[in-house]
C-alpha cells in the first residue's frame, strides 16, 4: 500500500496534537522536559501548560501559526514550527503573556508569581542569553515525530517540507539547534544539509549557570538555490 504523507498549517484546533509535539521535542536526550521543574508545585503538568502556552500565544519559539503538521493517511503524525526570532527576548516563554495562561489555567496569584520566579531564576533572568543568540533569520523549533510513528523517515519528509517553506518565504538561512548527546536529531540534521554554527559545551553551562548541562549546539542551512 502506497502510504500517502500530506503537510498542513496547524490551527488552534490542533493545539491538543502540537503540545504532545512540544512535548515530545523538549525530551531527548535527558528524557527530560524543560517545563517540569518550573511547573512543580502548581499542580499543573507539562502538557497542560504548553497547551495554554499555545493558547495565549505565549511562545517565542513557535506558536501555533507557525507549526507544519505532517500527515501519514490522514492522521497528524510529526509537526514542527519556524519562526521569526524575537529580537528582543530569545528565551523560550513570553512572559508578558503569563497573566493569561495562568488565568486559563486558574492558577491563584500566588502560583503564577511562583512560576514566574522559578522561570526567571532557570533562565538567569536574561532575555538574551549569548547561547540562545538566534544564528539565523528563521529557526526551527519543536521537531518531534509521534513516539509510535517513529523510524519511518517522518522527521525527514516534515523538515523537507518545511526548509521548502522557508524558501518560498525567502529566507537567506535556516537555523537549529541539538542538544548535544541527542545523536538522532544531530545526524539527521546534518544529512539535510545543516552544518554545526556553533556548540556550548557543558563546561559554559557550569561556568556560566552552575548548572549540569551537556550543551547545545546550533546549526545553520543556506536556503538560496544554487544554480
Amino acid at each position: 500500500m502506497q502510504l500517502t504523507l500530506t503537510t498542513r498549517r496547524a490551527t488552534i484546533a490542533d493545539i491538543p496534537f502540537l503540545a504532545r509535539i512540544e512535548y515530545e521535542a523538549s525530551l531527548p536526550p535527558l528524557d527530560h522536559c524543560l517545563w517540569e521543574d518550573i511547573l512543580q508545585g502548581t499542580g499543573t503538568d507539562a502538557l497542560t501548560f504548553i497547551a495554554a502556552k499555545l493558547k495565549a500565544n505565549a511562545s517565542n519559539w513557535g506558536n501555533v501559526n507557525d507549526f507544519l503538521i505532517l500527515e501519514a493517511q490522514g492522521k497528524p503524525v510529526a509537526a514542527a514550527a519556524g519562526y521569526l526570532p524575537n529580537p528582543d527576548d530569545y528565551c523560550p516563554l513570553r512572559l508578558s503573556a503569563l497573566d493569561a495562561i495562568a488565568q486559563d489555567l486558574q492558577w491563584t496569584s500566588a502560583t503564577a508569581e511562583m512560576f514566574r520566579d522559578r522561570y526567571l531564576e532557570s533562565w538567569g533572568g536574561h532575555c538574551q542569553p549569548v547561547f540562545l543568540t538566534p544564528q539565523a533569520p528563521w529557526i526551527i523549533e519543536n521537531v518531534a515525530v509521534l513516539p509510535e510513528a517513529r523510524g519511518q523517515g517522518y522527521g525527514r519528509a516534515l523538515l523537507s517540507a518545511l526548509l521548502q517553506e522557508g524558501r518560498s518565504q525567502h529566507h537567506s538561512h535556516a537555523g537549529i539547534m541539538v542538544i548535544n548527546g541527542n545523536h538522532a536529531a544531530h545526524h539527521l540534521y546534518e544529512s539535510l544539509g545543516f552544518r554545526p554554527y556553533q556548540t556550548f559545551h557543558a563546561a559554559y553551562f557550569v561556568d556560566q549557570f552552575n548548572l549540569e548541562f551537556p550543551g547545545i549546539t546550533k546549526f545553520s542551512l543556506s536556503l538560496q538555490s544554487h544554480h
